[in-house]
């Protein structure tokens, strides 16, 4: 449209000066000629262009066309591209969903696990409870039946409905000393202890060691018979005795799985639990029987409890072994013990014999340890030296150490290190010595 404009501007300028070319210098047959061509060409140009513009419909039918050719392609592209784009997205939905899925899965599985875990231990602190009232009912029936027959002097014949773990236990706690058995210590007539440490305290006084006070021996039966099972019986009580201690300084509860002991460990771990909280030196005892096999305690922390447990039980044990082994063979050597003597050394320091004995003219010192010996064995070594005695003659008893570690601790300390299992066996070896 601009190019028509500009040939019709044109035309009409190229007139308009011949026009005025014409009148300045007069009429001229070539120049009208060539007007006559101008005017030919300008309206043979009009007329095509005026025949394009007669036919617009044509001309935007056929820009119609191709921008509709193009528009469908670029349409096509991009629908296939969509389509591409929600195929990509399905397959993620559907692997989001997968997971999303197993996820919620296995978050319900795990939270109806708890769920299901708290009812169990729920029941079974249940039935823990109603096993130890079974239990009561049937120590206080025991106890009425051993009361009727005392009163009315009729026997009653026992059942032998018990457990098959209790039958494989030996009841040494708590049973009556054989009446044959002589007294393990010599008394005057109101009960009063005979010891003489004379010779004791003569050997230490040679030594420069001075006995500056002896411990009131405390004769507690009940504890005794419970140190006496519990260092007969180490071996299958040691897990258990472990735990107390470790949880003892705090007072926390602590569980045992003994699903996979021995009889004779559980039988055993159960006994001295059930003792012990008989006594409240356990605040919580029960015991869960096959299929489950729990044990679950709680140590009591009165100082009383703590102090038997810590290592008083195992000092009560040595010392009962000596003397019930001694017991059978007074007459026939001299003997005299005592026991936490409080004695000032040659250097003038303080310290504590746990036992100190005589049999015949030979002396013997046994010191009892629980735990860390460490930082006390080369001190033993050197009273040992001071008293002149020797590795046969001092000794060091320890709870769960390697038969290796004691055979280098008495190598290195001249000492004669043993475990509890190795007590009596020793003491019968020494009295064997002297008869």
């Amino acid at each position: 449209m601009d190019l028509v404009l500009v040939l019709l501007i044109g035309a009409a300028v190229g007139f308009s000066v011949g026009i005025y070319v014409a009148r300045q210098y007069g009429a001229s047959p070539k120049l009208e000629i060539w007007k006559r061509e101008i005017i030919r060409d300008i309206s043979s140009q009009l007329s095509q262009h005026s025949q394009k513009l007669n036919d617009p419909d044509k001309a935007l039918i056929k820009l119609s066309e191709g921008l509709v050719d193009k528009i469908s392609q670029k349409l096509q592209e991009k629908l296939q591209a969509v389509q591409a784009t929600l195929e990509e997205f399905k397959f993620r939905l559907a692997d989001n969903q997968q997971s999303l899925l197993q996820d919620w899965g296995r978050d319900f599985l795990q939270a109806i696990s708890v769920k299901l875990a708290e009812h169990g231990r729920q029941l079974n602190n249940q039935l823990a409870i109603l096993e130890n009232l079974v239990e009561e009912a049937k120590d206080i029936y025991r106890q009425l039946r051993v009361t009727i027959q005392s009163s009315h002097g009729s026997e009653i014949c026992p059942t032998a409905n018990q457990d098959s773990q209790n039958e494989q236990v030996t009841q040494v706690i708590g049973k009556a000393p054989d009446p044959e058995t002589p007294d393990e210590v010599l008394r005057d007539k109101d009960g009063t202890a005979t010891v003489d440490i004379s010779k004791i305290e003569s050997f230490l006084n040679s030594k420069n060691i001075k006995i500056k006070s002896i411990a009131a021996e405390e004769k507690e039966e009940k504890l005794d018979q419970i140190a006496a099972f519990m260092g007969s019986r180490y071996s299958f009580i040691k897990r258990f005795y472990g735990m107390v201690k470790s949880n003892m300084k705090s007072g926390s509860s602590f569980s045992l799985n003994l699903r996979d002991e021995p009889p004779q460990v559980v039988s055993s771990t159960c006994q001295v639990a059930k003792e012990l909280h008989d006594i409240a030196f356990l605040e919580e005892y029960r015991y869960s029987k096959a299929p489950r096999c729990l044990l679950v305690a709680r140590p009591s922390r009165s100082p009383q409890a703590l102090n038997f447990l810590a290592g008083n039980w195992l000092e009560r044990y040595v010392r009962g072994t000596l003397i019930r082994l001694v017991a059978a063979h007074t007459e026939k050597i001299s003997f005299s013990y005592v026991v936490n003597a409080q004695v000032t050394l040659s250097n003038r320091a303080d310290f504590e014999m746990d036992l100190f004995f005589h049999i015949n003219d030979k002396f013997y010192w046994v010191e009892s340890r629980t735990g860390g010996y460490q930082d006390k064995i080369q001190k033993y070594s050197r009273i040992a030296d001071e008293l002149g005695l020797q590795e046969s003659q001092a000794f060091i008893v320890l709870t769960d150490v390697s038969q290796d570690t004691k055979s280098s601790l008495s190598s290195l300390y001249h000492l004669s290190v043993i475990g509890v299992d190795e007590v009596e066996s020793t003491f019968d070896g020494i009295l064997k010595s002297h008869l």
